[in-house]
């Protein structure tokens, strides 16, 4: 039988939101009383300004075992990790951890802008517990891994935001713990760092190190883990096998994502601009229930702005999401046409997608608007919609069989050694202009 990595037994974190209030005078003091006996006569009462990240969190593991993390945002899943790494006290409960414990939560956090990136190195290793003959022993192995080896003696205040954070995770992902900790720092750099990084979270695995990871991409979590954990408001709504618990997130999405835009609690941003509703319609313009496989869909993003305000340097963007929240594919005012967007009063942005490039299933928005680069309403998993097969490609097959379509659909051909093309199907083109 494995032994025990972590154990944590009815973990609970409880946060006070604002400000505490002092009342250095009698006056204040005064006030304070006398408000709050006004709101008990009138059997009124403040809301409680609090809430619980974490509430009743029990879970078992084991040496050796990866374990994955899931959730929406706000569900708890970074709390736990702070608790578990030791960097939050828990309100309630215990955890017990046997090995030495390294977390990557934030990545490039002790990093001094006027030292170089060598000393940064050297600086940011102590703090994570390595000793300075074991970094010197990994120090070109470190460099190498970042890519920044023509940069290494100039200061990281120089560095791009790609080159600080690609040093940072090659200094943290070459600790040798019992366990480690990792907070969403795959996302790192630009994709053919971000391949190195999951190669490097692999051989971790694969050494039989215990290792805890957050991540909102269900490849990685499917491709590395276990067994995962569902959290749903701070508690825990699903723990077991990797599959089954992804399937419990992917019905999480659909619940969500079924709620009505405007009662939807979890949208970010400064909410002068906001986004209504967004329907399907076909390339007349008309409202359909669900779109076809390889025809012309449109989808119209509706918007309303504060009264008697202009906003300028505008940006709308709507991103199609799989089942399990995956981005697919998106489509942004800015990418196809730079001239600056101006939206004032309420209006709609219509996003023109010829031969829809999906198979058939389940799908969801993600909506995002910003003025001159700040947020104004972003809320992901919003509007599900279907789409049903068709004969994408004129051949009335979709995949070989035995594989599952799912997803993006691509035109393509292929070709022989001997130079021969052996598909003649032509590539299709929009009639009408």
């Amino acid at each position: 039988m494995s032994t025990v990595a972590i154990r944590a037994e009815g973990l609970s974190k409880h946060y006070r939101l604002g400000a505490a209030v002092q009342h250095n005078t009698l006056r204040d003091q005064v006030m304070h009383r006398l408000k709050a006996f006004t709101q008990w006569g009138s059997g009124r009462s403040e809301p409680d300004p609090s809430f619980w990240a974490v509430k009743d969190v029990s879970f078992e593991v084991k040496q050796g075992e990866v374990l994955g993390i899931i959730g929406h945002n706000g569900a708890g899943k970074s709390t736990l990790l702070k608790i578990l790494s030791r960097i939050t006290q828990p309100t309630k409960g215990t955890v017990d951890i046997y090995g030495r414990v390294s977390s990557l939560l934030e990545v490039g956090t002790g990093f001094h802008s006027e030292l170089t990136g060598r000393e940064n190195i050297f600086l940011n290793a102590a703090m994570l517990g390595m000793r300075r003959d074991e970094v010197r022993r990994k120090f070109d192995e470190i460099v190498a891994f970042s890519g920044v080896e023509d940069f290494i003696d100039t200061p990281v205040k120089r560095y791009s935001s790609g080159m600080y954070v690609r040093l940072a995770f090659a200094v943290a992902a070459h600790l040798e713990p019992e366990i480690l900790i990792v907070d969403e720092v795959l996302a790192v750099g630009d994709a053919s760092f971000q391949q190195k990084c999951l190669g490097k979270m692999e051989e971790v695995s694969r050494s039989g190190r215990t290792v805890l990871i957050v991540s909102h991409n269900m490849s990685i979590i499917e491709g590395l883990c276990e067994r995962a954990i569902l959290l749903e408001k701070g508690r825990i709504a699903k723990i077991g096998k990797t599959q089954t618990v992804v399937e419990g997130y992917a019905d999480a999405i659909r619940s969500q994502a079924s709620m009505s835009i405007g009662d939807r609690p979890d949208r970010i941003g400064l909410g002068e601009i906001l986004v209504t509703e967004i329907d399907l319609l076909d390339k007349d313009r008309h409202s359909v229930a669900a779109a076809i496989t390889g025809r012309d869909v449109i989808i119209r993003m509706h918007y309303r702005c504060a009264d008697g305000k202009e906003f300028r340097n505008c940006r709308v963007s709507v991103s199609v999401n799989g089942r399990k929240g995956q981005d697919l594919f998106v489509l942004s005012t800015d990418i196809v046409d730079p001239t600056p967007l101006t939206l004032r009063g309420a209006g709609y942005i219509d996003f023109i997608l010829p031969d829809l490039p999906l198979t058939g299933g389940a799908y969801f928005f993600q909506s995002y608007i910003e003025s001159n680069g700040h947020a104004q309403d972003w809320i992901k998993n919003v509007a599900p919609f279907s789409v049903l097969d068709a004969d994408y490609y004129g051949t009335g097959n979709l995949c070989p069989p035995g594989w599952e379509a799912n997803g993006v659909l691509v035109h393509y051909r292929w070709e022989s050694s001997d130079g021969l093309e052996r598909n003649t199907l032509p590539f299709r083109f929009r009639e009408n202009k």
